[in-house]
């Protein structure tokens, strides 16, 4: 086995780093778990105006047991974009080689990808979990690739390192675009009538150029203040470990995340002391 497949080899808690489920991100948004059936299609002959909408649920129908879903698909394989970022390192969160790896992918086009492979149709998207290390681009993709031990579906895909092959070439075959996120439509989170600049990025974080619509790093991502408050609580709690840069002073408090800066109290006056004379 090699050097970096040992590395690679993590628990499932690593595969799932964290639940960054802030409970005011958007609900609506937040309870949808997409099929493969109604992912976003990347097929050229598909209009903006056919892409489908993503909804939680249908009018006039119970909103799905969220416990029960996350109970049956806590075995799955996590997907985050960050696994195949060439701007990574392996400590910043990237599993696939330097040269497997693309630019700006995006939780959507690894729905796509997914859909694609023989795991008969079990993928689930979230769009609005975040992986702690890439918090500006949502989306996360579980995958079914075994179940009671043995591998999935028609059992081509043998463990999670073939799996992240096979997604990174289809991401190099479909290299994502400006035009990328207007194929995933949200409901509530309308279509920028505008070219959407770049994120400014703080300093000493790696952020990409291209995000979803609904990321928070993008002006009119429909995010309020609470999320950043979370976000930030949750980056604070992993200063310290492997790839993960320092938080720039006064960011924490920036968005409500830490305590206020102590206001500034004045020098103090030194007396001089007088020797006194025998």
């Amino acid at each position: 086995m090699s050097r970096h497949a040992r590395i690679e080899e993590v628990s499932d808690s690593d595969s799932d780093p964290s639940e960054m489920d802030p409970s005011e991100f958007d609900p609506g948004l937040m309870n949808s778990i997409i099929q493969p059936a109604n992912i976003p299609s990347t097929a050229p002959q598909y209009s903006q105006q056919q892409q489908p909408v993503l909804q939680p649920h249908f009018p006039g129908r119970p909103p799905p047991d969220q416990n029960a879903e996350r109970e049956r698909t806590k075995h799955y394989q996590c997907l985050y974009p960050i696994y195949f970022d060439s701007s990574r390192s392996r400590a910043e969160g990237r599993r696939v080689g330097k040269n497997e790896g693309v630019a700006n992918p995006l939780a959507q086009d690894i729905a796509n990808a997914c859909s694609q492979l023989p795991v008969t149709g079990q993928v689930v998207f979230e769009p609005a979990k975040t992986h702690p290390k890439d918090w500006a681009n949502p989306g996360r993709v579980r995958v079914l690739i075994k179940e009671d031990g043995k591998p999935a579906g028609r059992g081509s895909i043998k463990n999670k390192h073939q799996l992240y092959k096979l997604v990174a070439e289809y991401l190099r075959a479909h290299p994502t675009t400006e035009e990328s996120p207007m194929r995933m439509r949200i409901a509530g989170l309308p279509p920028p009538t505008k070219p959407i600049p770049p994120p400014a990025a703080p300093k000493g974080w790696k952020l990409g150029t291209i995000l979803p619509l609904h990321s928070p790093a993008l002006s009119g991502g429909g995010v309020n203040e609470n999320y950043f408050k979370d976000m930030m609580q949750e980056m604070q709690g992993m200063q310290g470990q492997p790839g993960m840069p320092t938080l720039p002073a006064g960011m924490e408090s920036m968005f409500g995340g830490g305590p206020s800066a102590a206001p500034e109290q004045p020098a103090s006056k030194k007396k001089d002391k007088k020797k006194s004379k025998a």
